[in-house]
């Protein structure tokens, strides 16, 4: 069977995982995951293992998209809660996002969103009421499983159920987001996502904070690679974000993310992928997303920070003030303490600890991404 005549399968798949949840909010989403279906259909995955990874994304998406909107109508007072001055980490993947969103997570002035709270998005309970909240229990599971199955990707992306995590996993459910095509082959979506208007996702997004910090007043803090791609998007839903980009030599970055997405994938389908194509993919995606994101800060060069993936390690705390002066944020003694204890406790982790293979022939990357290598002096 063809994968767009699965369209409506795959939604009672969604609501059977879900419980029985039945209203998806709207139709929104169905351009996107329709172009995704029809992708499928025209490069199909290479083995049954790859077909079931792929149906699990969407089906997870799908579930995901389900229990938020049963949250959103059990919670409607979160509609009338701002989002003021977010603090947004961008940054091509493997740059150090993840250890400055991290090192930033210190201050306790600022909420994130936490892992557990990813794949459906609820009002945060109380602290202590979470080790026996059931999506807790069930991200914690998940975590521990992929520690012994892949013990490589937890070392290289660890984040664990309560740890601040990135925003792409909560837009996957309005399917036009870089979620499922940064692990499944689809050329056709990636076409029909480079044009597309990524604002309705970002504002699904923007409710979802809404309803996660329902009962917390504290400023956002948020982390997610693609805003890179998605910058527009992202400055017309949040206009006084406070965004920092992390950068790093894009012929490192690349040849690292390569390796992570390889191990990802061999942990869910037991299968290598087919690394030159994936590359090609990426070194294409990141050098538009990057070109964009040079274009906003051409235009709106107040609302960014550049920080250089050295410097994480090198001077965390430096970074931080550098962040916090130019966006006029007060950067307490009980945060500072917590970032020097955490920076000591994670001074060999800016690049994760990943060890890969270089790029046997970094030439197509270089000359993609010459202006960007240029402009922030990468050779």
């Amino acid at each position: 069977m063809r994968w767009i005549d699965r369209f409506d399968e795959l939604h009672e798949t969604a609501r059977a995982q879900a419980g029985g949840i039945a209203d998806f909010g709207g139709n929104d989403y169905h351009e996107g995951l329709r172009v995704l279906l029809e992708a499928l259909d025209a490069d199909p995955p290479p083995s049954p293992m790859n077909a079931r990874a792929a149906e699990g994304l969407i089906v997870s998406a799908l579930a995901s998209r389900l229990q938020t909107e049963a949250n959103f109508r059990a919670n409607p007072s979160y509609a009338s809660r701002e989002i003021p001055r977010p603090i947004v980490v961008i940054g091509a993947p493997r740059t150090g996002t993840t250890a400055l969103h991290n090192l930033l997570s210190q201050d306790p002035q600022l909420q994130g969103i936490e892992k557990w709270i990813c794949p459906a998005p609820l009002p945060r309970p109380p602290r202590e009421e979470w080790d026996a909240h059931p999506q807790y229990r069930a991200v914690t599971e998940q975590t521990a499983l992929m520690a012994q199955v892949a013990p490589e990707v937890m070392i290289a992306h660890g984040v664990q159920a309560d740890d601040v995590d990135e925003c792409l996993l909560p837009m996957a459910q309005s399917f036009c987001c870089n979620h499922i095509p940064s692990q499944i082959d689809v050329p056709v979506y990636d076409a029909w996502f480079a044009a597309a208007d990524e604002r309705a996702s970002f504002a699904r997004y923007k409710d979802m904070l809404r309803l996660v910090g329902l009962h917390d007043d504290r400023p956002w803090l948020l982390k997610n690679p693609s805003h890179v791609f998605g910058i527009d998007a992202l400055l017309s839903v949040f206009p006084d974000a406070c965004v920092v980009q992390t950068h790093r030599n894009p012929v490192s970055s690349l040849a690292s993310l390569v390796s992570l997405l390889g191990n990802v994938m061999l942990a869910y389908t037991g299968e290598d992928i087919d690394r030159p194509r994936r590359l090609a993919r990426e070194t294409w995606f990141w050098a538009e997303a990057l070109k964009r994101t040079m274009a906003a800060q051409d235009r709106v060069p107040d609302r960014f920070v550049n920080v250089m993936q050295p410097d994480i390690r090198r001077d965390p705390l430096g970074v931080v003030h550098t962040i916090y002066d130019h966006f006029g944020i007060t950067l307490s003694p009980e945060a500072e303490a917590r970032m020097r204890t955490w920076a000591a406790a994670n001074s060999d982790r800016s690049d994760g600890g990943h060890s890969y293979p270089p790029t046997e022939d970094a030439g197509p990357i270089r000359a993609a991404f010459a202006d960007y290598m240029d402009r922030f002096g990468f050779e």
